[in-house]
């Protein structure tokens, strides 16, 4: 059972609800089982299940794992991964969620796996089955592998957290530091000024000194103001560049390949939506060029023309030779190459892939550049 593609995808998940979600679609479809689920630890309200796959019995999401309830009770306090052949009369499990699990929902066969955080288990991930002897010791072998990506894909996403974290405070320091710098020069000029109308005699000059402290002070004033605005923004709305550059790091560390960013011309803050596309079309198209060109090597250059943006990610170095020249060029139908041109159509724009001499392939995004302007 080849799913080392599909766990893959565990890990570039951008949030936990997607690594969760992605893990469950994965199980079910990798396992060929009749249901997948999952829950996720919540503090001292124990693991309620937050994510689903093939469930049918409205009492499902009611269900709340605790230690030593059930067969994920088990789990959670054994951290390893159990099966058991008939969830019903299985003495191994407490009796807790039978009326849901067995009797509601059918399934008899149940596997699940433990997935491991910094400080233990961190959710469980199952898989059911109605019919007994679907589930057996390769199915749990796979579950615990996908249940390694999904504790994978959770790390990255604390690490992109704490990366965007991190480079708030550096950006705050610097702000400050900034801040810093000028205001003292400005006072500096006000003490000065100051410091010269004392030996003025000429009312016009005394008059002169003041207006010159007033516009300066003004100056400060304005500059502060601005300063703590840019200090006290939603930590979400860090800078493009630095959110970009984070995620094309962590993207790198999973799929070895070096990705060098280039851009051209002067870029006003975009607004969040119109950045995630951008971001998200730069981390696709490198995920392909690796999985479709074995890429090396990969360029994503941002160009900012009179009224227009274009991204353009190209594949520079591969493991294979070239296509030859009047090769076709891939016609991007994937689920997120669809996706992405959906969401670039919607906003006027255009998303396409394009064969050049250079490189495997191109995905080139191009987007209105008026509309992204901040006021």
């Amino acid at each position: 059972m080849n799913i080392h593609a599909p766990v893959k995808a565990i890990a570039l998940q951008r949030t936990s609800a997607a690594v969760v979600q992605a893990a469950v679609d994965v199980a079910r479809d990798a396992l060929g089982s009749d249901v997948a689920f999952a829950a996720v630890g919540s503090g001292s309200a124990g693991f309620p299940i937050v994510s689903a796959k093939g469930i049918r019995d409205p009492r499902w999401n009611s269900i709340v794992v605790r230690p030593h309830t059930g067969l994920g009770g088990e789990v959670l306090m054994r951290e390893r991964p159990m099966i058991v052949a008939d969830y019903a009369t299985d003495a191994h499990i407490s009796r807790d969620f039978v009326e849901i699990v067995a009797r509601g929902e059918g399934l008899r066969a149940v596997a699940c796996v433990p997935v491991l955080g910094p400080v233990g288990v961190e959710a469980l991930l199952y898989a059911g089955a109605h019919l007994h002897g679907v589930l057996g010791d390769r199915a749990v072998a796979v579950l615990e592998e996908i249940g390694t990506f999904a504790s994978v894909g959770l790390e990255q996403v604390r690490a992109r957290k704490l990366e965007l974290e991190l480079a708030r405070l550096r950006e705050r320091e610097r702000l400050a530091n900034e801040l810093h710098d000028s205001v003292a020069q400005r006072l500096f000029t006000i003490g000065a000024i100051a410091q010269a109308s004392r030996g003025q005699g000429d009312p016009s000059d005394l008059v002169d000194a003041i207006e010159e402290i007033e516009t300066t002070a003004a100056d400060a004033r304005r500059e502060l103001r601005d300063t703590l605005l840019k200090l006290h923004r939603d930590p979400e709305n860090l800078a493009f560049d630095v959110q970009l550059d984070g995620e094309l790091r962590v993207l790198e560390s999973l799929i070895g390949c070096t990705v060098r960013v280039v851009r051209r011309g002067t870029f006003t803050r975009m607004p969040d939506h119109i950045a995630r596309l951008v971001i998200d079309t730069a981390v696709e198209g490198t995920r392909n060029a690796v999985k479709h060109a074995h890429a090396d090597l990969v360029e994503v250059e941002i160009v900012r023309t009179e009224g227009r943006l274009s991204l353009v990610v190209k594949a520079l170095a591969v493991d294979t030779l070239p296509a030859p020249p009047h090769t076709s060029p891939a016609t991007g139908t994937g689920t997120g190459i669809r996706t992405l041109r959906t969401r670039a159509e919607r906003l006027g724009g255009s998303l396409r892939l394009a064969a050049v001499s250079t490189s495997r392939a191109v995905l080139r995004l191009d987007l209105p550049y008026n509309h992204l302007a901040v006021t």
